[in-house]
């Protein structure tokens, strides 16, 4: 699954320098977190990338991440871990990413839980396993015509 993941990864960032129509400038960024509109919401969540909520307290892996941004393209993984069940997690993103105006257009379970989203600015893929102490979260994210 970790080698489907990587190649998943290369793929998307392959696409999304087919899709550069100008040579921009080419930047790896670290996400920073922000702010949620809704008050009631706003103590849980935070969007480290434009429309894909995360919890406040899931622990990020910043060994383990990487977005890349160039022009209007953002691609990547965010790596997270927490003390959350692999079935709240999954029941927080089939809720959350259709409020954010995602699509579901597939899932499947094993040891990993694998959530795909589709929206017109582009694609994330959510992956969720619990470990010995853990349980953790993968988003590969490729969104276009975003403007940070």
């Amino acid at each position: 699954m970790k080698n489907f993941l990587i190649i998943l990864f290369i793929n998307f960032l392959i696409i999304s320098f087919a899709f550069a129509q100008e040579k921009p400038k080419v930047e790896v960024v670290t996400p920073q977190a922000e702010e949620v509109k809704s008050q009631e919401k706003k103590d849980l969540t935070y969007f480290p990338v434009p429309f894909i909520p995360v919890l406040k307290d899931l622990d990020y892996q910043s060994e383990k991440s990487a977005l890349l941004r160039t022009g209007n393209v953002l691609t990547g993984m965010l790596v997270f871990r927490g003390n959350y069940s692999p079935k709240s997690l999954v029941e927080f993103y089939k809720v959350q990413m259709v409020n954010q105006g995602w699509e579901e257009i597939g899932s499947f379970s094993s040891k990993i839980t694998f959530l795909a989203y589709k929206r017109p600015e582009g694609t994330a893929f959510i992956s969720i396993s619990e470990g010995w102490y853990y349980t953790e979260l993968r988003i590969v994210v490729m969104l276009s015509q975003i403007k940070i």
